[in-house]
């Protein structure tokens, strides 16, 4: 996955490999720090609002780095957080962390 997201970023963007390697790396920590964000909130420790941020900002992460379904899955995290949905929140966070475990 990290050769695809790579040939993405240089598609769209049209850097170099250095600037291509630093933008994934910005993207992976983003990725990361979002995934830890919501494993805090699924815990207990956040609300509707904190999920629906999290799932907004690994969206636009996810998206930037041409990742479309995992992108469209935190689309769905961002809107049942919204709409106060935590089951159906909870249910699509647990199809999408599996999925990014390389982050």
């Amino acid at each position: 996955m990290k050769q695809r997201v790579k040939e993405h970023l240089c598609r769209v963007y049209g850097l170099g490999m250095d600037d291509i390697d630093e933008l994934y790396g910005l993207g992976c920590q983003t990725v990361a720090a979002t995934l830890s964000r919501l494993e805090t909130a699924f815990s207990g420790a956040g609300d509707e609002q904190e999920i629906a941020d999290a799932g907004h900002m690994l969206k636009g992460a996810l998206f930037n780095m041409g990742l479309l379904e995992l992108g469209e899955m935190a689309r769905a995290l961002e809107l049942a957080g919204k709409d106060g949905y935590m089951e159906e929140a909870r249910a699509v966070y647990e199809r999408l962390r599996p999925a990014l475990k390389f982050f």
